[in-house]
């Protein structure tokens, strides 16, 4: 029995994410990289070279070829009219995160998908991450008890470019890294944010886009985080950057770096401590199982509502900066 051959558009090069996302793809067996469509031609010609593929200036142009699927990595204030787009032209939909940068974009990208039939996946790959679903097991553990507080970081170094313009990214660190570790929360405690208070800043670059941000925020079951998301990393940092948990609870405390590949447990009850190497960084697990559920006509595992609770907390934190209050979260 033959496996179908899912074909797959890649929709701009602006995000950085995209080199590792068709990198994925090129790896996966029974997955063709149909096309490239940039409007930077440059860029499009040097990535369609790179990885054995053709060029189109013309997003109308890719949709109109015979894929099934498109990767959709442009700057985020396009994010919605690619994904209209694409929805339309009954292609499925993998979506660079934040998924948009207001909730009216975010929820037209969500209606004209489900109006299509299509699925919407946000690209969430933490949640893939080893070392995540490693200590979300150990959460869950008897070992460990309640949930106390949370403490969280998600730094980076900071991308420059598009991403300074809050024209074309929505705004600056806080949308650009919030999204990820409230995306990761819902999945570990399936629990809402239920409100936040932020302080952010452009101390670091200047500019006119916030490059710092600090979170307080709580848990619809009554947890406590505080959240560190800011571009604070220098430009000569071996790695983009990193997202680690903190999580005290009620016999223990558990430390996950998703990048270092790790996480540890320290015993309070009966004093241990253990470190525990894991394997998969997440864009190759993520990657796939957008491919499995194309191919398989299953539902994904990130939907386009997940991308949309993130980034209502991630504009509320933005909300709370300006007004020095805290936050209600509403969900549309």
């Amino acid at each position: 029995m033959t496996t179908k051959t899912v074909k797959v558009a890649m929709l701009s090069f602006a995000h950085q994410h995209a080199i590792g996302y068709a990198m994925v793809l090129n790896a996966l067996p029974d997955v063709e990289i149909t096309v490239i469509a940039d409007e930077d031609a440059d860029r499009g010609q040097h990535w369609a070279q790179t990885f054995n593929t053709q060029w189109v200036a013309s997003i109308d142009e890719a949709l109109a070829m015979d894929v099934d699927c498109v990767v959709v990595c442009s700057e985020n204030v396009h994010h919605k009219t690619m994904t209209i787009a694409a929805a339309k032209a009954g292609k499925h939909v993998l979506c660079e995160k934040p998924l948009a940068t207001t909730v009216d974009d975010a929820t037209s990208m969500i209606a004209a998908c489900e109006e299509a039939g299509v699925q919407l996946m946000t690209a969430f790959p933490v949640r893939f991450n080893a070392s995540i679903l490693a200590l979300k097991d150990a959460v869950h553990s008897e070992h460990f008890g309640e949930t106390l507080t949370i403490a969280a970081r998600n730094p980076g170094t900071n991308p420059g470019q598009w991403f300074v313009d809050p024209a074309l990214s929505g705004g600056g660190a806080v949308i650009d890294h919030t999204v990820h570790v409230v995306d990761v929360l819902r999945f570990i405690y399936g629990a809402e944010v239920t409100e936040v208070y932020a302080q952010s800043g452009n101390k670091l670059a200047g500019g006119v886009s916030d490059d710092t941000g600090l979170l307080m925020f709580k848990l619809s079951n009554g947890v406590p985080v505080s959240l560190d998301t800011s571009w604070t990393r220098p430009s000569n940092w071996p790695i983009w950057g990193g997202v680690t948990l903190d999580v005290i609870g009620e016999f223990g405390v558990l430390f996950a770096n998703a990048y270092n590949n790790n996480y540890d447990l320290a015993e309070t009850t009966t004093p241990s401590y253990t470190w525990q190497p894991v394997e998969h960084t997440g864009d190759p697990e993520m990657v796939s199982a957008f491919i499995d559920a194309v191919r398989n006509g299953t539902d994904v595992p990130v939907t386009g509502t997940d991308g949309l609770r993130a980034l209502e907390v991630a504009l509320a934190a933005m909300k709370s900066a300006e007004s020095n209050q805290l936050e209600p979260i509403t969900h549309a």
